[in-house]
């Protein structure tokens, strides 16, 4: 029977305390590049950008584009409860704080990490009202916020919506718009989306704006 002296017993304890630590370390690096590549993933849809595996399974995925599976390219962008709309629907509700009468819906925004809760966003088929909770402080001037969530994505989807009027596809009444509310130090209280019109666009906010509320709790500005 083999023994093992007080010393390979202190070596095994301090190797067990280095691995809880590796692999502490691995999940967050994990869950950071999912992050990464979903955030990756949108830029490179905005720019119609096709990636290899995409190209070699398109043939083959091209009869099941009905398929539900197919709708989200993402598994992470479906959402717990979907609103019951389609890419049609309209709305000449310009007032950001109305109930639009059709039920109010709840999305929880968490990090991914630790499933630290960032805002209760309440959705409607018109409208999306991102407020965050009360411990979260954060700054409409730390990035990527006005850089990315506001003048990349959210401006861009007007950009699109501005094209879609040009061509008579819409009317004015139905472009995207949306508005900040914050305090006078600059301290985000919530970020209201009105006209989204389509379940993709509602699924590319939630995930970015989760995305981007979490590199700046990182940054901690």
């Amino acid at each position: 029977m083999s023994t093992f002296s007080e010393d390979d017993i202190r070596r095994a304890a301090e190797v067990r305390e280095w691995l809880v630590k590796e692999v502490t370390n691995k999940k967050e690096e994990l869950d950071k590049l999912r992050d990464t590549l979903l955030i990756v993933d949108s830029l490179l849809k905005k720019t119609s950008f096709i990636t290899a595996s995409h190209l070699e399974s398109s043939a083959s995925n091209l009869k099941d584009r009905s398929a539900p599976e197919y709708q989200s390219l993402h598994k992470e962008e479906i959402v717990q409860t979907k609103p019951s709309i389609d890419s049609t629907t309209k709305s000449t509700d310009t007032d950001y704080g109305q109930d639009d009468n059709q039920g109010v819906e709840i999305r929880s925004l968490k990090r991914a990490k630790d499933n630290l809760l960032i805002s209760n966003a309440e959705y409607t088929s018109t409208y999306v009202r991102i407020s965050l909770v009360n411990d979260i402080n954060l700054n409409i001037n730390t990035p990527p916020f006005k850089s990315f969530f506001l003048n990349r994505i959210l401006e861009g989807m007007k950009s699109k919506d501005k094209e879609k009027i040009q061509k008579g596809e819409i009317d004015e009444s139905e472009i995207i718009d949306y508005k900040v509310d914050n305090d006078e130090n600059g301290r985000i209280n919530s970020v209201t989306i009105s006209n989204y019109r389509e379940r993709e666009r509602l699924n590319e906010i939630f995930n970015t704006a989760t995305w981007v509320f979490t590199r700046m709790l990182e940054k901690g500005i």
